[in-house]
């Protein structure tokens, strides 16, 4: 599962179901157990913008999915180097039936309550799993990834059930797992009376009715300056020493619009932690001993930053100049990677060609995909095989002779995707186009994209993962963000009579949809493969460049192990501790 990024998604293993389950599939070690530190202290970490939920099936931005980590947690969890641990599960165990369906039994810890003391039992599983998740009646992002292969959860005791499937599932234990627990005990009430999607709104935060399973709890919000969150009295976890976790008292998000005022925030010892960006490094890594900082770098992110064009704009004309493939790879051979490398990444990026990052070493293959190095005479070319033209003032016009006029979208205060925008418009201006670059609030983009479809072009990123099938809302046809080419099911506003879907797209779709019955890895690997080409031919997103992963933290905190998979600090943020 992936969603829209101001800068992490459910997270997937990289082996098949069996190789998965062995390492953990009998122990009892969970994330933490072997730590030690020092009670006391805030944590302090800025953020672009605040959220706009607390409930994890409506959440579609990392502004509101960064919030929810703090407080919910699942059957099992993921370190920094994407390895399965169990969690509120101490174990699981599979069966493959002669019919062909297949069963997890997972084994619940005991003695677990809710952050208000309610007792957690196998009931709070069922109804999430059954009433919630896979619930016809109210669609999610955690359908897309399963299709028409939904797990069904039985009670077996109170610290005992069952999820079933009808066919095999390669990623069974890891989605499932890895889904948020909500409280049946508060929740029941509003999916039984239809109104699910008013569970924990943002309001719940200041009223104290959120309530969770992980280390913290949101209890207060003021918009556009910071939201709060404090220790969950009844959090599970204990360090070797006996010590109950998490350490530190609480974690405050201060909402902080802009990269730079973020990082003056930073140097100011005002926040603790903070992503660089490429053309700062160098200046905080000189600066890095004396203001007490780590500073430190690693090979590319996961996520992926793009330009896409809306195939189902309200404008007629302008849905086929984005439709037509020889538009999109001439805006391929226009965006001048290496320059935006060196000039806004300061060298600290690399070039991205295809939907995969190369941090996803087990499904990344370079040698499928199709490369548009920077050219303008290429580009130009490409647009003339698509049947634009030139006037006599050099305008680029349609076969129709409509001039080529559209506007492109971005986060305003995301001054990389900014500086990308600029660059690229700059390019296509070259080429004739009347471009207009037009920044806006994220969480009035991420409405525009996913729910108006209000918007003509767009430079923006997805979270990811190393494993590819975590994109299946993104790249089914009828996926929860194929926003670039929504289904008329999926979104009422899209013309149905003039949709247009092509072939290469249908190949994606069962490619996402049988990878996860194939339990062979290199059959799976053979399928991402296709994917990787399909996607580098045809350009439904045009990708730009991977930032390395930076981080940047102040020496006072510790048990942090920043890696690309696992971030800075969020993966153990129950381990952190911090001097005082």
């Amino acid at each position: 599962m992936r969603r829209l990024s101001v800068l992490v998604f459910l997270v997937v293993a990289t082996f098949t179901l069996i190789a998965a389950l062995s390492p953990f599939a009998h122990s009892e070690t969970y994330i933490g157990a072997n730590v030690t530190g020092k009670h006391g202290g805030f944590l302090i970490v800025p953020t672009l913008s605040g959220p706009r939920t607390c409930n994890d099936v409506v959440a579609q931005e990392t502004s509101s999915t960064d919030v929810i980590a703090r407080f919910m947690a699942s059957m099992i969890a993921m370190d920094n180097y994407a390895r399965i641990h169990p969690a509120l599960a101490e174990r699981w165990e599979l069966k493959q039936n002669p019919d062909g369906s297949m069963e997890i039994t997972w084994y619940l810890r005991k003695g677990i309550k809710w952050s208000d003391g309610h007792p957690f039992t196998a009931d709070d599983v069922v109804f999430t799993i059954n009433d919630i998740y896979f619930n016809p009646d109210i669609p999610n992002d955690m359908q897309d990834l399963f299709g028409d292969n939904w797990p069904k959860a039985v009670k077996i005791d109170d610290y005992t059930l069952k999820t079933i499937q009808k066919e095999p599932y390669r990623l069974a234990v890891r989605y499932i797992g890895g889904i948020p627990i909500f409280p049946k005990h508060l929740a029941e009430k509003y999916v039984k009376e239809g109104r699910f999607k008013e569970f924990w709104t943002v309001d719940a935060i200041n009223k104290k009715e959120i309530v969770g399973l992980g280390p913290f709890i949101p209890v207060e919000y003021v918009p556009d300056q910071y939201v709060k969150f404090v220790r969950n009295p009844y959090y599970w976890k204990y360090d070797k020493e006996g010590k109950q976790l998490p350490y530190l008292d609480g974690i405050i998000f201060r909402i902080i619009p802009t990269q730079d005022a973020q990082r003056l925030a930073f140097e100011k010892g005002e926040v603790d932690v903070y992503g660089p960006r490429g053309a700062e490094y160098a200046d905080l890594r000189k600066k890095a001993a004396e203001k007490g900082w780590v500073v430190g770098t690693g090979g590319p992110n996961f996520g992926t930053e793009f330009i896409t064009f809306n195939w189902n704009t309200p404008d007629p004309v302008k849905r086929k100049w984005f439709r037509n493939e020889y538009f999109r790879r001439a805006v391929a051979y226009a965006i001048d990677k290496r320059s935006i490398v060196n000039t806004i990444f300061n060298g600290l990026a690399v070039e991205q060609w295809g939907p995969i990052s190369a941090a996803a070493k087990v499904y990344y293959d370079e040698s499928v995909l199709r490369k548009y190095p920077y050219n303008l005479d290429l580009a130009r070319t490409m647009l003339k095989l698509g049947g634009f033209k030139w006037d006599d003032k050099g305008r680029l016009l349609d076969s129709a002779g409509n001039p080529v006029k559209f506007t492109i979208m971005t986060n305003a205060g995301n001054q990389i995707r900014e500086g990308i925008g600029n660059i690229i418009t700059d390019a296509l201006k070259k080429l004739g186009m009347d471009v207009t670059f037009a920044p806006i609030d994220f969480n009035t983009l991420v409405q525009k994209l996913v729910n108006t479809g209000d918007w003509e072009a767009v430079i923006i990123g997805l979270t990811g993962s190393d494993e590819p099938q975590g994109g299946a809302n993104v790249w089914t046809i009828k996926g929860a963000l194929h926003f670039w080419n929504y289904h008329p099911d999926v979104k009422a506003y899209v013309d149905r009579e003039d949709y247009y879907s092509p072939d290469w797209e249908a190949k994606i779709d069962t490619i996402f949809k049988e990878n996860v019955k194939i339990l062979d890895q290199e059959k799976v690997k053979a399928m991402f493969r296709e994917f990787q080409k399909l996607v580098s031919e045809n350009l439904p997103l045009i990708y730009t460049v991977q930032q390395l992963y930076l981080y940047a933290y102040s020496k006072k905190l510790h048990n942090l192990e920043p890696t690309a998979f696992g971030g800075m600090w969020g993966w153990n943020h129950d381990c952190i501790w911090k001097e005082q």
